[in-house]
């Protein structure tokens, strides 16, 4: 392929977590963390604006190597209209040049999100004389969230592609969703990751009449009011039945006021905030079910993270979990559908024994866990290097 040390991969990514948002772009450092795990040296570049960086500096720049990776997560002074974007691109050179400064110049560039962090892989490749990819986790392209707007934005989009040397998506839904979207016509599936050694099955079986959902508050997607419209039409008779709701969101608040409003017992419905973790995984093993009602996904991972903990998943028919979710495993719902949702929630409850969990748990791994998605990544990266040193 090419001779020297191992290649090293520098990571361009438009979401990451960073103190700001520990859970944004959180499947980005997975599928970087993978890439190590595969044996490839991994660097990665996140920008994100800050109004607390001091205003006579303007930049601020933090390097950090956890677990074989190193993160260069640069801040930059917010501001509006062109002086914010100014910025941003100089943010965006610091941060490569401290790449490049650190470890040299990369052999390969994987663009994560659409379409700014892949118009600087092709910048920087035509620079370097190296190969970009692309890896796309937006739902932009959904007729349900068509976002994917502007002629100047589209134009940009299809020339990123379609000088890429491959376009991967997470979900054959997204892969049809941007191919209607006319972004292009050739794009590869590469899954997301399922930590399956934290998301595992629980030593001891102690669940509860109690229902999970973890997500991000935001209604327009996530339709966190079908679920509770169908948790309170399941509560009329199942007094001990309980609802648990992780995560934050900026629809969080008229989500509680829709709960109020139902006159619910106290505590039947009950919110947590953020949980991450070995805390999150508790929650999930202790669980009767994963409910996921959204109107659109492109991934779903939470519902793998679920099946992983051996917790059978009952969803609306969103990204691939149709393809994956057995009746072993769970049920698939149509979309805003109360009353189907009512009765697969009614069969999970009522048939514990039915959901085979040692099945589910192995299923997830052997799709989506470290080891599965490092081999993809590994014939993924190699295929492209050997094009250029063949």
């Amino acid at each position: 392929m090419h001779s020297g040390q191992t290649p090293q991969i520098l990571y361009l990514a438009r979401w990451y977590p960073s103190g700001h948002d520990p859970m944004l772009g959180l499947f980005v450092r997975k599928h970087a963390l993978a890439a190590v795990e595969a044996g490839f040296r991994v660097i990665v570049v996140f920008v994100i604006p800050d109004l607390t960086v001091k205003s006579h500096e303007l930049f601020s720049t933090k390097v950090t190597t956890q677990d074989g990776l190193t993160e260069i997560i640069v801040s930059y002074r917010k501001a509006d209209g062109i002086s914010g974007l100014t910025r941003q691109l100089i943010a965006w050179n610091l941060g490569v040049k401290t790449a490049v400064n650190l470890n040299g110049k990369p052999e390969l560039i994987h663009a994560h999100v659409l379409t700014r962090t892949a118009l600087l892989a092709w910048y920087f490749g035509r620079m370097w004389h190296v190969p970009y990819l692309i890896t796309e986790h937006w739902s932009r392209y959904y007729p349900e969230n068509f976002q994917f707007k502007g002629r100047l934005r589209k134009l940009l989009t299809r020339f990123a592609v379609r000088h890429a040397a491959k376009t991967t998506v997470v979900s054959d839904r997204l892969a049809k969703s941007m191919q209607a979207a006319s972004v292009g016509n050739n794009f590869s599936r590469l899954p997301n990751v399922v930590d399956t050694r934290l998301f595992k099955l629980p030593e001891t079986s102690n669940r509860k009449q109690r229902i999970i959902s973890i997500t991000c508050f935001e209604e327009k997607s996530k339709n966190l009011r079908l679920l509770i419209d169908a948790f309170a039409l399941l509560a009329q008779d199942r007094k001990e039945l309980e609802l648990l709701l992780i995560g934050e969101g900026t629809d969080l608040e008229s989500t509680k006021q829709y709960v109020a409003q139902k006159r619910l017992p106290y505590g039947a419905i009950r919110f947590t905030g953020l949980l991450e973790g070995k805390e999150l995984v508790q929650e999930l093993q202790q669980s009767a079910c994963l409910a996921l009602t959204s109107n659109y996904e492109t991934f779903g991972i939470v519902a793998y993270e679920a099946m992983a903990c051996g917790i059978p998943v009952i969803s609306t028919d969103v990204a691939d979990l149709r393809d994956f979710i057995k009746p072993d495993s769970g049920r698939v719902v149509p979309v805003k559908d109360v009353n189907a949702l009512v009765t697969a929630l009614s069969e999970a409850l009522d048939h514990p024994n039915g959901f085979d969990s040692i099945k589910m748990h192995k299923r997830v791994e052997h799709e989506f866990g470290f080891e599965a998605v490092s081999k993809h990544l590994k014939s993924l990266y190699n295929e492209i290097l050997q094009k250029k040193h063949p």
